[in-house]
């Protein structure tokens, strides 16, 4: 997914941006799934090395337990935009991996984040203290 450069949206002082996915798993690999994009997943990784990178929301749907929901938070979409090109290699490498537990991925766009607290984002998501 490729997103044209927006200006920074200031809420309280801060800025956030929400960047959402959905995927459909293929049955049996949901666990697979779960682990590259879950807190110690190595998706989550490669994001917290940006300084950008605030947290993730990781969901499953109840009805249709093999969908998912991701939203990423980021607080600028420059940097966020440099991030994909600077692991551009890691990040097609994670995509590849991804493509063979999914048969369909969504994105469902982005959004800025409103009436932010001063906390930022879920902290699941960023468990290891980093």
């Amino acid at each position: 997914m490729r997103y044209h450069p927006v200006e920074p949206f200031s809420v309280r002082g801060a800025y956030v941006l929400a960047v959402v996915w959905s995927f459909q798993v293929r049955q049996g690999r949901e666990d697979d799934f779960e682990q590259l994009h879950g807190a110690d997943g190595d998706w989550t990784a490669l994001s917290r090395r940006s300084r950008s990178f605030l947290g993730s929301s990781f969901l499953r749907e109840l009805a249709d337990p093999r969908r998912y929901l991701l939203t990423e938070y980021w607080s600028e979409m420059l940097i966020y935009e440099k991030h994909l090109a600077d692991y551009g290699d890691e990040v097609a490498e994670l995509q590849t991996r991804r493509l063979a537990m999914v048969s369909e991925t969504t994105p469902i766009g982005l959004f800025e984040g409103l009436d932010v607290p001063d906390r930022f984002g879920p902290t699941w998501s960023r468990r290891d203290g980093r």
